[in-house]
């Protein structure tokens, strides 16, 4: 994209300088719309024409159903680093996340929580949905999960956390409502641990812990425990499969901190992602310690599908 001009024949045989941002617009969109999430940052920054005419395109050919989540760090200042899913890294600068919490991450949106407001945000395009003022002032172990895309008029968004040490509370908020709605739940012994993912899935929300407790909320406003068993030889009574399967501890396993390329003295807490696969599998929250005996600094992190989305500066909820 740092090519400023190209050659054209001319009709007499003779070459031509004409300036790539000369070309027409119907053939600029087409390119814009197959472009990847890099790229297309990088078309949109070549000229005016060039950023109109990709006012259609999300780098969606990036986020096909066998294409991992890349991950996106943030937290110390509005400085942010991004990891592909091919290993190549990237410095971007995200004003907007400094100083917010992540609370869930699906198909390229964000579900962020900053100084007692919530709001969607897709960070490479910087595109902001402003949600009702949120009932809590402060997250602490807040979890939460979004239906669809906040532009989708059946969006549902719900946010979990232990209010005590025996009830679940429950803040739930439909599209275009201006007020969240609140449930809660008496806890029964062992029921469910730290909460550690949220996703949607056929008219449910399904919550999991970090080990193999599952209780989901479902639009009808009925809870459910459950606890996850290996999947038998053989069908048993009573025993469903379950939709969804889970990935733990994936920031270890994919050995993310030397990827990354952050120091022994960093401590992190990451958000997951819904990652579509032969069965869709929720990759969970974690909080990844520094080493011991280190003066530590925190960070955070969020698994995203790479995507860009537009919308109006005015949109609203």
């Amino acid at each position: 994209m740092s090519i400023e001009t190209g050659l054209m024949r001319t009709t007499y045989g003779q070459m031509a300088e004409r300036k790539w941002s000369d070309l027409p617009s119907d053939l600029l969109s087409p390119i814009a719309d197959r472009l990847g999430l890099i790229e297309l940052l990088s078309f949109r920054g070549v000229c005016k024409d060039w950023k109109s005419a990709s006012t259609t395109a999300s780098a969606e050919i990036k986020s096909l159903p066998d294409h991992e989540p890349w991950f996106l760090v943030y937290g110390s200042n509005s400085e942010c680093i991004l990891l592909s899913n091919s290993g190549k890294k990237y410095t971007i600068n995200i004003p907007e996340l400094n100083g917010a919490t992540c609370l869930a991450s699906n198909k390229g949106w964000l579900l962020m929580f900053q100084e007692g407001s919530m709001f969607f945000f897709c960070p490479f395009s910087h595109a902001k949905i402003d949600l009702p003022r949120f009932p809590h002032s402060q997250v602490t172990d807040h979890v939460a999960a979004f239906s669809s895309p906040p532009t989708f008029q059946d969006c549902l968004v719900a946010v979990i956390n232990r209010s005590s040490e025996t009830t679940l509370e429950l803040n739930m908020l439909c599209h275009g409502a201006k007020v969240w709605t609140n449930h809660k739940r008496y806890l029964p012994r062992g029921a469910i641990k730290t909460i550690k993912g949220a996703t949607y899935h056929d008219e449910e929300f399904y919550f999991f812990d970090n080990s193999e407790n599952l209780v989901t909320f479902s639009i009808d406003k009925s809870w459910n425990f459950f606890v996850i068993i290996p999947r038998p030889k053989d069908k048993l009574p009573g025993v469903d499969d379950l939709p969804i399967g889970r990935r733990m501890r994936h920031f270890i396993h994919m050995n993310m901190k030397n990827e990354l390329g952050l120091p022994e003295n960093v401590s992190i807490s990451t958000c997951g992602t819904l990652v579509h696969d032969r069965i869709d599998k929720l990759v969970l929250n974690e909080r990844i310690e520094a080493a011991e005996d280190s003066i530590s600094y925190q960070l955070k992190g969020v698994w995203i599908q790479p995507r860009f989305f537009q919308v109006s500066p005015n949109q609203s909820w």
